[in-house]
């Protein structure tokens, strides 16, 4: 018994890949959360601070582990000699909020295609649908393979005529509606990361933090001029530090801005044609 606990605990996203993760399951536990709160306090955020360097403390301090299926947060780690840690939260999405109605009979698949992963990620009755966002992909909970599973894409177990014969005619409206919330947006966001971002993010570098320390050391043993000269040298190192991801934040965005619109036709099942601008990222 507890080595099926321990295996539905954890899990492997993107196996054999070369983005291979381990992820593990956590339920957050109200009493640990309320401890945490006040060791913050009583520290004056020390803590905090240390969470926000390990978030697989802040996981462990603040979480109980358990099965994936009832988690609601997750800890990702990658399977190289690093073994980097990733804090993620499980979301829920209700197919219920869509302006049709679906139908709740656990037989009757929500989308034409009879292998697609969105029949097996949507719990019924409750319309209810778990997922994780990691590296601006989505990861659907399976709740037949009882696993996270990549979303959006077309399966490979889809022969040629599977796919004619099923997408030949086009998505109805509700399927295209259902994807949508299922699948999110088909599109590469590449937000520009705000300059007070990405100085807070510089400056919570635990070298900076570091400085900071040395420089009370030395303001406390009157050494001002040693002081003034860590000072300087961080100030200068944030600045342009911040420059520069700036600069290649707003590079980045833009070259994933630059793209060729486009006119895409869609055929209806009834025969309809429909004509759309789109674009197309280059």
């Amino acid at each position: 018994m507890e080595e099926k606990s321990k295996k539905d605990h954890r899990a492997l996203l993107n196996q054999g890949e070369e983005n291979e993760l381990e992820v593990f399951g956590y339920r957050t536990q109200n009493l640990r959360r309320a401890l945490c709160l006040i060791t913050t306090m009583l520290t004056c955020g020390v803590l905090l601070l240390v969470f926000y360097w390990k978030p697989q403390w802040r996981v462990w301090a603040n979480c109980n582990p358990c099965p994936l299926q009832e988690a609601d947060t997750v800890l990702l780690r990658t399977t190289d000699e690093f073994q980097r840690y990733t804090r993620k939260k499980v979301i829920c999405l209700y197919l219920a909020t869509l302006k049709f109605p679906i139908s709740k009979n656990p037989e009757e698949p929500l989308v034409a295609d009879r292998h697609s992963v969105i029949n097996h990620a949507v719990l019924k009755p409750e319309l209810k649908l778990r997922y994780i966002q990691v590296r601006k992909i989505r990861y659907v909970w399976d709740y037949l393979e009882k696993r996270f599973q990549k979303v959006g894409l077309l399966e490979d177990s889809n022969s040629c005529y599977d796919i004619h014969h099923t997408f030949g005619l086009g998505l109805t409206s509700e399927e295209q509606e259902v994807r949508r919330l299922v699948c999110g947006p088909n599109a590469i966001e590449v937000e520009i990361q705000p300059i007070w971002k990405l100085l807070i993010k510089q400056v919570l570098n635990p070298f900076y933090i570091f400085q900071l320390f040395s420089v009370c050391l030395w303001f406390s043993e009157d050494y001002k001029e040693y002081a003034f000269a860590i000072i300087i040298m961080s100030i200068t190192s944030i600045a342009l530090t911040v420059y520069d991801l700036r600069e290649q934040s707003v590079k980045l965005h833009h070259l994933v801005e630059s793209h060729n619109s486009i006119t895409v036709s869609v055929c209806g099942r009834r025969g309809k044609s429909h004509y759309f601008r789109s674009v197309c990222c280059s």
